[in-house]
């Protein structure tokens, strides 16, 4: 896929496998290594946000509908925490592959605090057709996209901090109603969980 010669590859894996990041199976393909997995484990545990998140996230399982935690990184949403009906808080950490920002309400939620110019230059390949939507997000302070009407599917969601670094959100058949009764839950939810992550940063600090 990226063009290199087998050779290449071949030196490039065994140099990733001594250092852990790769190990090989029976068949003497490669997997994942160690190092992989020790490096997502430490940046989650460094940053804190999975953990100061959990507990509101858990709290609005009580709506019912689906709730995710996520962050923007070159125009897709990476979502850290993705819960069903039905799921465990567990099965949602890390459960759902990365999404187009464009088509994303945690994504509109947080490219909203930047200025169309600002994601042109940071985002080139985001849709010009999509800014005035953005636009939309940044008057009310938060994010609604519907995605279908039959059967309805829409996605509410509030960006985390002054200066935004996640967003959570809830999707299923969120009609206007729902909307406009869930959007203070989202609202206090985001704040306390930036107030439990700044706490967080300020006693690794002294710490340090």
């Amino acid at each position: 896929e990226l063009g290199l010669e087998s050779t290449r590859v071949n030196r490039l894996a065994k140099t990733l496998a001594g250092l852990g990041f790769l190990q090989q199976n029976a068949d003497r393909k490669y997997l994942v290594g160690p190092g992989v997995h020790l490096l997502a484990a430490q940046g989650l545990h460094a940053s804190g946000l999975l953990r100061a998140a959990l507990p509101e996230l858990e709290a609005l399982q009580r709506f019912r509908f689906t709730v995710s935690l996520g962050v923007v990184w070159r125009s897709q949403v990476s979502y850290l925490y993705h819960w069903h009906p039905g799921m465990t808080s567990a099965e949602a950490v890390g459960m759902s592959d990365v999404f187009p920002a464009a088509t994303s309400g945690i994504g509109h939620a947080l490219l909203a605090h930047l200025s169309d110019e600002e994601i042109r230059a940071m985002h080139p390949d985001f849709p010009e057709s999509v800014l005035p939507q953005i636009e939309k997000t940044r008057e009310r302070g938060w994010a609604y996209l519907c995605r279908s009407k039959k059967p309805l599917s829409a996605t509410l969601s509030v960006a985390v901090g002054q200066f935004p670094y996640a967003a959570v959100s809830f999707a299923g058949p969120l009609d206007a109603t729902a909307r406009d009764t869930l959007i203070s839950e989202l609202i206090a939810a985001a704040q306390r969980i930036d107030a439990s992550q700044q706490e967080y940063q300020n006693r690794n600090v002294l710490k340090g």
